[in-house]
């Protein structure tokens, strides 16, 4: 009988002895689990992971001996970039860089560093904050000036729109200059150039993707190009609505073939 309750205490202790261990060994792992930096860092709210990063921004840096240099930056979501630079009035050249986005280990920062400069921005709502050579905003009177802004990709507001076609057609142009137009918000004016005059006049956008261009007057000079602007004006009279796909925009009478076709230039 001594036995007996001797080897029941033994397999009660042995019980509770493998139940202690299976808990411990349980609790650790899930501590484990809930604290690991790369879980934390997979789950956090950062801007890699919350904003819609890719996009076209642009500023105006300050120049030394320049009147200011028109920058782009197009950020894709395949992780490439390209950087382009002009220096207006000293240069009509436009640099451009291209390459592939590297993340800060945060990811709210990115670093843009191919065969140029390497420059880290941060990425913020609608926008880039160039960073200095220690990673910090750079300050001062000009700060504001490396404030990158996204460009809105669904307008077609202040955008250069380079004419392509014309009815399906490819167009050629004998000239240096090429046909293009500018509709600008703050007005609803629209400028351009129609092949060999500059012209001007007034858009309206409606509901539904249509618009209504209105009192366009131009110059009168006279060209080998005539023929080209004679479409080109007819179509900016003829079209009611529009539709865009990406950097394309579309010049549409009701539901009939694109009566032209554009293309979005941001260095104009």
């Amino acid at each position: 009988m001594k036995k007996i309750k001797i080897i029941v205490k033994g397999c009660l202790f042995l019980f509770l002895l493998i139940s202690f261990t299976l808990l411990y060994t349980s609790c650790k792992s899930t501590g484990k689990t809930q604290n690991s930096p790369e879980s934390t860092l997979s789950n956090a709210h950062n801007s890699r992971n919350s904003l819609d990063w890719a996009g076209v921004y642009s500023a105006k840096l300050p120049c030394a001996d320049c009147s200011g240099i028109d920058a782009i930056i197009t950020l894709n979501s395949d992780g490439t970039y390209k950087r382009q630079y002009r220096y207006e009035g000293k240069s009509d050249s436009i640099y451009t860089e291209t390459g592939k986005i590297s993340w800060d280990k945060n990811g709210s920062i990115i670093n843009l560093a191919a065969e140029g400069q390497p420059q880290n921005y941060k990425v913020i709502e609608n926008g880039l904050q160039q960073l200095d050579g220690s990673g910090k905003p750079i300050s001062g009177a000009t700060a504001s000036s490396y404030q990158f802004k996204k460009i809105e990709q669904n307008k077609i507001e202040e955008k250069y729109w380079k004419l392509t076609q014309l009815r399906g057609q490819n167009i050629s142009f004998s000239g240096k200059k090429e046909p293009y137009m500018i509709l600008k918000s703050a007005d609803s004016s629209v400028r351009g150039f129609a092949g060999c005059n500059g012209f001007g006049g007034h858009f309206e956008l409606l509901p539904g993707n249509r618009v209504h261009f209105s009192k366009i007057i131009s110059t009168m000079m006279a060209c080998s190009d005539l023929a080209l602007e004679k479409q080109f004006m007819q179509v900016l009279q003829t079209a009611d609505n529009y539709s865009q796909h990406g950097d394309t925009l579309y010049l549409n009478k009701a539901r009939m073939a694109p009566l032209a076709q554009f293309v979005a230039v941001y260095f104009n």
